[in-house]
């Protein structure tokens, strides 16, 4: 294959990707760093990062239809990260979002907005030693490298290998940096109804929709009188203890649907809380 073939193959909004495809491209990075062509080489890289980013993204849509929920959860965060490091070496506005990488890195953000996920776990930690992926020498900031983290260097992506660690904490954080670590208690089950509701109105990974977010008041809260006891069971009186403050407001999602989801409008999902009204609430 050549490189228009390639380009107009994943220019092209598939459900699916064909294996050889990514093989083809790893073929001719190959190529390329056997002709020390470094332009190419580096070019079939992000061609490559280009067509993993869309499998992983429809995996992610796919996981989302079977329920399976936790995996795509992981697999949209993966792909995030994989497409941070692209836009280090590309330019993926180029003519209109050629390759789907706008629309794909937006899309995640609007999924993730809808799982129940609010706390996770962060690692607190000093890095005492890292080495270079490409050269392998320890670096320092009196001793660097040359070569910088996150750029392409004859096809290959410059990283940092950490060698030495200090562990210091694992932090609760609500708004993580690697948001793969979030938490799960036990004997409660996560509510997944408005990723539920969406996907029966999802036909292709490449339906478009955006959330319009407001606060409202949480069920336990409506209609109680000021001088009432308050819901959350403090034996305070309503108007001393939650009421006006934000713990008494829920998010509230309405998901607009776009494109070619066509003849049926815009869509209210609804509102949902964290665990299932079985189990303890959070």
């Amino acid at each position: 294959m050549v490189f228009t073939e390639i380009e107009n193959y994943l220019a092209f909004k598939h459900t699916t990707l064909a294996e050889n495809i990514g093989n083809e491209i790893e073929k001719m990075r190959q190529k390329a760093i056997l002709e020390r062509s470094e332009k190419n080489a580096n070019y079939c890289w992000c061609l490559k990062q280009i067509y993993s980013i869309q499998k992983g993204f429809i995996s992610a849509i796919t996981s989302l239809r079977d329920g399976k929920y936790e995996d795509a959860w992981r697999i949209f965060d993966h792909v995030d990260i994989e497409l941070s490091y692209l836009e280090n070496n590309f330019d993926i506005m180029q003519e209109n979002d050629k390759y789907h990488m706008v629309f794909i890195g937006r899309m995640i953000k609007e999924y993730q907005k809808l799982f129940p996920y609010s706390h996770f776990f962060s690692r607190e930690s000093v890095i005492k030693a890292e080495k270079c992926s490409i050269c392998g020498k320890l670096i320092s900031l009196r001793h660097p490298c040359g070569h910088k983290a996150g750029k392409l260097y004859m096809g290959e992506l410059c990283l940092r290998e950490i060698v030495d660690m200090e562990f210091k904490a694992l932090c609760v954080v609500t708004d993580p940096f690697d948001k793969y670590t979030y938490i799960q208690l036990p004997d409660h089950e996560y509510d997944y109804g408005m990723l539920e509701a969406l996907m029966v109105e999802i036909d292709s990974p490449y339906d478009e929709f955006y959330i319009e977010t407001v606060k409202v008041l949480k069920p336990e809260y409506k209609g109680v009188g000021r001088n009432k006891p308050c819901p959350c069971g403090s034996g305070k009186k309503y108007k001393r203890c939650h009421l006006g403050t934000q713990d008494e407001l829920m998010d509230h999602h309405k998901v607009h649907l776009l494109k070619s989801i066509s003849c049926r409008g815009n869509r209210f999902v609804g509102t949902f809380g964290t665990w299932k009204q079985n189990q303890p609430s959070n």
